[in-house]
Order: structure tokens, then C-alpha cells, then sequence
């Protein structure tokens, strides 16, 4: 299921529901998280001009909106705590294999292009297991909004109940706030 929150209920944590976005579950952990939007389409055509032009202008137009304490469940901590270690032991495997190089002979090379390759695998699982990007959300392109495109029909059904709460509490102050100016008025 797919759902947009209001960036100003995802920063001052009102539309925030207390379940995981992933799994639906209940959350054990909360962390400050940062969304971020996602590059246009076009920019991509740049990394043909290399790499700097591609992160100047997906730096410039990114947008990120803050939540201060998003919730994880117990599967989603067990999944970061999973993909950094197996992360951290691929890339530890590059070093190694320039101290097996000697002992390797022939292979040496070989034994070297396969740790550069485990270590790039294990950068992606260390990248893919970071709190930033387990809820799977992303900023609108204007930041208006942060984007569920594959979140838990739990997690929808809590963050549109967390949605209206919300409606609720500004509509009866807004009310307050109009009652105190008709006050001051006489």
C-alpha cells in the first residue's frame, strides 16, 4: 500500500504512528530519521559527465524532512543489526586479500578483483541497513510530503488514524485561537 504524510506531521511527530512502516509491528526503537527525495529522472543522464556533476545537482535539489523519533520494530532492528554486520565482515575481506595475495600465487589477482568485489557488496548492505532507509519513505520533491510507496496496510491504517487525530487537535485549537481573538475584539 502506498501513503503520503504531511512533512510538518512527520517533524513535529503528530502523524507519526507508533508501528513500523516496513512490517506494520509495534516499534521497540525510535531514531531520528532523515527523508530524502529522490533524484529526478534526468540527472542520471549526468553521471555521462561523471560523477561530481550527478552529486552537485542531486545535492542542490535534494529535499529532506526530519523525524525525530520514527519507530522500528523488533524485525527492523534485527535487519540493520544483520546487514551491518555481514557489511562490515565483506569489506573487511578487501584487506585480507592483499595479505593472501603472496600466499596466493597465480590467483593472486583474481583473489584480489573477488575482495573488491565482496567489499562493494558488503557498502550496499551496510548502506541498504541504515535506519535512513529501512522505513523505505522519501520526501516529495518539494518536501511537502514524505512518501510510503511500499508500506505495511497496518502502518497506512495507524499513520490516516494519527492523520485525523491530528486534523482533530489543530481544528479545536484553531477554535481557541479564534474564541481568544473574539475576546480581545469586545
Amino acid at each position: 500500500m502506498s501513503i503520503a504524510i504531511p512533512s510538518s506531521l512527520v517533524q513535529n511527530g503528530t502523524g507519526i504512528p507508533d508501528v513500523c512502516a516496513r512490517h506494520g509491528e509495534a516499534a521497540v526503537l525510535r531514531k531520528s530519521v532523515k527523508f530524502w527525495s529522490k533524484p529526478p529522472a534526468w540527472s542520471y543522464l549526468l553521471l555521462l559527465l561523471g560523477a561530481l556533476p550527478f552529486l552537485i545537482v542531486v545535492m542542490v535539489l535534494r529535499k529532506e524532512v526530519q523525524a525525530q523519533a520514527w519507530p522500528f520494530c523488533e524485525q527492523c532492528v534485527k535487519l540493520h543489526k544483520q546487514r551491518l554486520t555481514i557489511g562490515l565482515i565483506l569489506v573487511a575481506l578487501l584487506p585480507i586479500s592483499f595479505v593472501l595475495v603472496n600466499a596466493a600465487g597465480d590467483a593472486g589477482g583474481v583473489l584480489v578483483l573477488l575482495g573488491f568485489v565482496l567489499a562493494i557488496v558488503g557498502f550496499v548492505l551496510v548502506s541498504r541497513g541504515t535506519y535512513r532507509v529501512l522505513p523505505w519513505g522519501f520526501a516529495s520533491r518539494d518536501g511537502s510530503a514524505v512518501d510510503f510507496p511500499k508500506a505495511h496496510p497496518q502502518f497506512v491504517t495507524a499513520a490516516q488514524a494519527a492523520y485525523a487525530q491530528a486534523a482533530q487537535q489543530y481544528a479545536a485549537w484553531q477554535a481557541g485561537q479564534q474564541g481568544a481573538y473574539g475576546q480581545q475584539q469586545m
